[in-house]
């Protein structure tokens, strides 16, 4: 009886350790801060942009997917609208542009590292995203946007996708945060 007792406890500790997982931590930076109109923060366009080694990494479509996907969920959340560089906002409204230029990536699924657990290594993204204003064009600030996790975690390590979610909810904050000048 005491070690089925036992057995149970241990049970439901790790799975409860296996449905929580680390929440992935953002570095971002820069000197500048953001001025954007309210009126400007509910409509957004995103781009991504990546230099030769990122665009030629087969899972360069997977992140900008994934990427999109949390940005849109972040941004709906704030209340903003947010489309792809495909789409234009009228002449007439004001927008924000938000080019985000990845300069390093290490993807990792979840199969991987739960399979894999420390072996799969770590998952890691290094970006920046320069914000301007749609009408003029105009360079709004920069930000420096990192996440990196530690094999060593486990199962419980960050990956990709829970990364650039972090870094979605990053973005979407500083420009709900931004004071118009």
């Amino acid at each position: 009886m005491k070690i089925t007792k036992t057995l149970f406890v241990a049970s439901c500790f790790i799975g409860v350790s296996l449905l929580s997982g680390c929440a992935a931590k953002v570095k971002s930076g820069g000197t500048e801060s953001l001025a954007i109109p309210e009126s400007a923060k509910h409509n957004l366009i995103v781009n991504f942009q990546g230099n030769n080694k990122v665009q030629q990494n087969e899972d360069w479509p997977r992140l900008k997917q994934e990427w999109t996907e949390a940005l849109h969920n972040e941004a709906t959340r704030a209340g903003y609208s947010l489309l792809d560089t495909k789409a234009s906002i009228p002449a007439d409204k004001d927008g924000v542009g938000i080019r985000i230029n990845v300069t390093n990536f290490r993807y990792i699924t979840p199969g991987a590292r739960y399979g894999a657990g420390v072996m799969v290594g770590n998952a890691w993204v290094n970006s920046s995203a320069d914000y301007s204003d749609i009408k003029s064009g105009r360079l709004i600030g920069t930000r420096t946007y990192d996440t990196s996790s530690s094999a060593w975690e486990g199962i419980m390590s960050a990956m990709t996708k829970e990364q650039v979610e972090a870094i979605a909810q990053q973005i979407i904050s500083d420009i709900k945060s931004a004071k118009a000048k």
